[in-house]
């Protein structure tokens, strides 16, 4: 008898418990709220806080966030009269935001106000950075057309070239030209091009620890290099260097295929920036 209370204490308890968990998620899960998207004109979310995770629930939509702003996230459609599927945001502030979307050829409202009181007129964007994207344009317009800066820092296998051709600053912003070519007749699609700072060493048995940083701009065609090619792209990023005993690595990967590349940049070239006005 003493062994079947305990065991109905154990359900109790865990069904309290279980109970309090789901209140606690409520909270910081909204129910799910219904958005008409179209196939040319781009909707709009703005967020209280930065948007931290986007899954969609098909691909007939089309996201991403809005360049240079974190709390904005825009919405496509992929195509014409698609089904209604779902997507799910989670923001900087812990919340879940989840939406039911669906197709609609004329939407009444392409600019919504996402977990914010109605008085909120004119929520704060958060920016990434104090300047502009024409104002990045027009730098990086400028550094593409200027002579090459640095020699020596590039990487050639398989008929493909990276090469790092510039560094230069504004204000706290860093960028970095590169230029990728193709000297083989297949086109070069690249899967994805990533920044980590890396140790110089790896001592056997120890974790080396990779810290990754995403540009906050792009300035040109970094998808594709098509044969007989070749493509210059400028990637901005937030002003910092590193210690001596770390370096900056570029890894880039083709989509389907081996032709992988690599660049290391040592902090000496990082702070030999050229100033770009």
């Amino acid at each position: 008898m003493q062994y079947d209370f305990n065991k109905l204490v154990m359900v109790i308890t865990g069904t309290v418990l279980a109970l309090l968990i789901l209140e606690v998620n409520a909270q910081s899960v909204s129910d799910p709220q219904v958005i008409e998207i179209t196939y040319n004109k781009t909707t709009s979310l703005i967020f209280p806080a930065i948007v931290k995770s986007v899954d969609r629930g098909s691909r007939d939509i089309l996201a991403q966030k809005a360049k240079g702003v974190e709390n904005i996230l825009q919405l496509k459609a992929a195509r014409h009269g698609f089904p209604q599927t779902n997507l799910t945001v989670i923001t900087s502030d812990g919340n879940i935001h989840q939406f039911t979307i669906g197709y609609k050829r004329e939407p009444e409202c392409l600019v919504m106000k996402v977990g914010m009181k109605d008085e909120a007129k004119n929520p704060d964007l958060i920016f990434k950075t104090d300047m502009t994207e024409i104002q990045m344009d027009n730098y990086a317009s400028k550094i593409v057309d200027a002579k090459r800066s640095i020699r020596f820092i590039n990487e050639s296998k398989y008929k493909i070239g990276l090469s790092l051709r510039g560094i230069y600053i504004h204000d706290n912003i860093i960028f970095y030209h590169f230029r990728v070519s193709n000297r083989s007749n297949i086109n070069y699609d690249v899967d994805f091009l990533r920044f980590f700072i890396q140790d110089k060493q790896r001592v056997r048995r120890t974790a080396s620890q990779e810290v990754s940083i995403k540009p906050i701009y792009i300035f040109g065609c970094d998808e594709k290099i098509s044969g007989r090619t070749s493509e210059d792209v400028v990637y901005a990023l937030e002003k910092f260097t590193i210690p001596d005993a770390k370096r900056l690595m570029i890894e880039v990967f083709e989509k389907n295929g081996g032709r992988n590349m690599s660049l290391s940049i040592k902090n000496k070239t990082i702070v030999n920036a050229k100033m770009i006005q």
